[in-house]
């Protein structure tokens, strides 16, 4: 049916990319390249915060190297400015720049933050993680994650926006909750019926449909942050790498 493809077909509502984003801290407008640093920095904070946390040894001296990190490298030194979407990953390109940083503070003995603060309730989220690994494997783990959180928040936006939010739902309670709290999954019939599902083939076929439709906006998730297509098949596979050893 003309819905059931409409649904698991990518929605233009997500072509915005993480380099398009970034395309504003080239601006020469200050408080828009500002804006867009805010914007770079709560979308890729917890994979440096994941780092910084290895390089230190207190939380608040973690925080304060990734908001130094930002207000120094993202935005004082323009960090994307020269960045290339055709030369690489957003990934490698952050790390890297936070390790050259990182030792840069380290040396000078002058950790500082500057800009937004991170609210506390935040830094006791990402400690409760338990991402693992030294301070490279923590980036790229806590990366893989936020790549994943992303993927999640826009298919139940996708289904909410669509009204077939009882598919999200579904979805939610037989496959994104056993899989997250190791929780007991429900009969299928009972589970199907309860939101709003005729019948367990029903319910099955729309678990199914919703799961399509993950797959394909995580692929598209981590294009975003890939500069070459012909990587983008190493980087998904990297991630869902790193995905399963955090939950191993």
């Amino acid at each position: 049916m003309t819905t059931g493809n409409a649904l698991e077909q990518t929605n233009a509502a997500f072509t915005t990319t993480q380099w398009t984003m970034l395309d504003g801290l080239r601006s020469e407008d200050q408080a828009e390249r500002r804006a867009a640093a805010e914007r770079a920095a709560a979308a890729y904070w917890p994979p440096v915060y994941a780092c910084t946390r290895r390089l230190v040894h207190s939380r608040e001296a973690a925080a304060d190297l990734a908001q130094g990190f930002f207000a120094d490298v993202v935005l004082g030194r323009r960090l994307f400015e020269r960045a290339d979407a055709k030369q690489g990953r957003l990934r490698s390109l952050i790390r890297t720049a936070l390790k050259r940083y990182a030792t840069d503070q380290w040396r000078r003995s002058s950790i500082r933050g500057a800009g937004k603060t991170f609210p506390l309730d935040e830094l006791d989220r990402e400690d409760s993680l338990g991402i693992e690994g030294d301070s490279e494997r923590a980036f790229d783990r806590r990366w893989a994650l936020a790549l994943f959180e992303e993927a999640l928040r826009r298919t139940e936006t996708h289904y909410t926006s669509n009204h077939k939010e009882q598919y999200w739902r579904l979805f939610e309670a037989r496959v994104l909750h056993p899989a997250t709290h190791n929780c007991t999954i429900s009969p299928l019939k009972e589970d199907a019926l309860a939101h709003g599902f005729h019948s367990s083939a029903e319910g099955a076929s729309a678990s199914q449909t919703v799961k399509r439709r993950f797959d394909a906006i995580f692929r598209e998730v981590v294009s975003e942050t890939v500069g070459h297509a012909e990587s983008v098949d190493e980087e998904y596979r990297l991630i869902r790498s790193l995905l399963s050893a955090q939950h191993s």
